[in-house]
């Protein structure tokens, strides 16, 4: 699921709508709760589920929360091209948002 700032809600991707069907739009709350529930099944399993839920938390404004799973994003090892372009992106993010914002 992809962030969509200007409707506030997660839209349709084009992997999902190519191999899913299509995906269902769903707030930042209800998709925070299905990245939480991804988390608790496989913890740090995927490291693009651990920014999207440092991300999810930012747009809701729990910078707290957003900030220490930026921290944990930061703190995996990037084994796969994916977990190397999380970390380049999660990276710019932190330094965006919680560093120069001091």
């Amino acid at each position: 699921a992809v962030v969509s700032t200007q409707s506030g809600h997660y839209g349709r991707g084009k992997f999902a709508s190519t191999f899913l069907g299509e995906l269902p739009e769903c707030s930042y709350e209800e998709a925070l709760g299905f990245f939480l529930k991804a988390e608790e099944i496989a913890p740090k399993a995927w490291t693009r589920n651990i920014f999207l839920i440092g991300k999810t938390y930012f747009q809701l404004g729990d910078k707290r929360k957003a900030k220490h799973y930026m921290e944990l994003t930061l703190d995996q090892e990037a084994v796969t091209d994916d977990d190397k372009a999380v970390l380049e992106v999660a990276e710019t993010f932190y330094r965006n948002n919680f560093i120069l914002s001091l």
